[in-house]
């Protein structure tokens, strides 16, 4: 997901997502970090930084059924 904000004084940000069943606690800690770092990896930002926003935060999201994990970059 990407919110690409109004403004670019305003800071935008990129959320990847990842899911997979029955996934035990430290698989989603992993995916999390999968899905954080496939954001720089791919620089999904180049969009919003080429629009002049200076600041993107950025989200790993790896969920399991009603269980999350999310790292932040």
């Amino acid at each position: 997901l990407q919110l690409m904000p109004k403004a670019p004084s305003l800071p935008g940000i990129l959320i990847e997502l990842k899911a997979e069943d029955d996934a035990p606690a430290e698989k989603l800690k992993a995916l999390a970090q999968a899905a954080l770092k496939q954001t720089e990896e791919r620089k999904y930002d180049t969009e919003m930084k080429a629009r002049g926003v200076a600041t993107v935060l950025k989200y790993g999201v790896a969920f399991s059924g009603k269980t999350v994990e999310i790292a932040v970059g």
